[in-house]
């Protein structure tokens, strides 16, 4: 639009004046001496975040990094936590007998978690797998092993905490039934309602499900407290599925259909999908 003024004005024999975007609402918020985490958690959960801005504010939000806007004190933090990790690490060295890999991997840093919170040895397996997809995300997505390792480690406390205290079951049959319900009537006539692996992704945060483009914009809400967005994720999900669910005939059926459900830019590309997530607040 701004184009076709330029072009317009040109033709009327006015000069056009360029137009300056004003700063946006985390640059203006990033300038301060104290960066407000109230407030960046309100622009993620109304607005999406860029690529340049989502590391710092992660960072911020989730504790990694301090609130105090000063080049020296990052430094001296973030040394702080390269410490710690390195640790970790020599814990689980000694515990392993193992020499640790010179990458991270999820299964290492699940390992370095269950140390640090003092639940190694009374871990279950299923736990181990959850924290294994969800560290994932941010061994790809942070290059620094202390970043990518405290952020996972604040996420997985903060997520801990959160399916303890939300009963995002309640709220996903709830929301399946208003936004469909044949198919939650359905599903529910056939007892395969409640062997859906919306656990698995609830536990997990749809890690090893959402293409990264809209696992970040999905994350960038639940790190700002927002955990209904899964709920939504979800259930845009299964709408989205409804073909091949009506077409089951059991619950056993459900479990086949698990085996080869992976979530591809496709099937999660939807209008209905991507508004759910996108206009969420």
């Amino acid at each position: 639009s701004e184009n076709f003024r330029s072009s317009y004005y040109g033709t009327l024999g006015v000069s056009s004046v360029a137009v300056v975007k004003p700063p946006s609402s985390l640059d203006v918020l990033f300038k301060a001496e104290i960066l407000d985490v109230v407030k960046l958690k309100s622009i993620c959960l109304q607005h999406p975040l860029t690529t340049f801005h989502r590391p710092l504010v992660w960072k911020t939000i989730l504790g990694v990094s301090p609130t105090a806007n000063n080049e020296a004190t990052r430094i001296y933090v973030k040394e702080q936590r390269k410490q710690q990790l390195e640790d970790l690490k020599r814990c689980l060295k000694f515990v392993s007998r193992e020499p640790a890999g010179t990458t991270p991997s999820p299964e290492e840093f699940s390992l370095l978690y269950l140390i640090e919170k003092n639940r190694l040895l009374v871990s279950k397996r299923a736990e181990h797998t959850d924290l294994c997809a969800i560290a994932k995300p941010f061994i790809k997505l942070f290059p620094a092993d202390e970043d990518a390792y405290w952020l996972f480690s604040s996420f997985a406390a903060m997520w801990e905490t959160e399916m303890e205290s939300s009963d995002l079951k309640t709220k996903f049959v709830f929301c399946l039934k208003n936004a469909d319900r044949e198919l939650h009537d359905y599903l529910l006539y056939t007892n395969a309602l409640n062997n859906l692996p919306f656990f698995k992704w609830f536990n997990q945060c749809f890690s090893d499900l959402l293409p990264e483009m809209h696992l970040e914009s999905v994350w960038d809400k639940v790190i700002a407290g927002s955990s209904i967005v899964l709920v939504y994720v979800a259930v845009a999900l299964i709408v989205d599925q409804k073909q091949y669910l009506m077409a089951v005939k059991s619950k056993d059926g459900i479990y086949q259909l698990e085996l080869s459900w992976t979530l591809s830019h496709e099937a999660f590309g939807t209008g209905q999908s991507l508004a759910i997530v996108g206009h969420h607040k």
